[in-house]
């Protein structure tokens, strides 16, 4: 993993769409490192949704975003999903 990496952006994204994104990768990256609250990761992934609408887009994206960065939002999803906890993280990298 390199400390300097590129999200995964698609070309076809508005500005507001970018932004919506990469709050997202910032919120997975934070599950990771410091933790995050959970209802605000939840938000941030439903925002997500909302552009990247298909779960074929969102695997590719994922695939990308863990190849530059190191961070599975899978993981970061799932924790957020099944846990009961008021945070999500940190998290351990596979």
């Amino acid at each position: 993993m390199e400390l300097n990496y590129a999200y995964p952006l698609e070309p076809e994204w508005e500005i507001e769409d970018i932004t919506t994104v990469v709050a997202f990768y910032t919120a997975v990256e934070t599950a990771f490192v410091n933790g995050i609250d959970r209802q605000l990761f939840l938000n941030q992934y439903h925002d997500f949704k909302q552009i990247v609408k298909s779960k074929a887009e969102e695997k590719q994206l994922t695939k990308k975003f863990l190849k530059s960065s190191g961070f599975d939002m899978y993981i970061a999803v799932k924790a957020a999903q099944t846990t009961s906890k008021k945070r999500v993280g940190p998290l351990v990298k596979r």
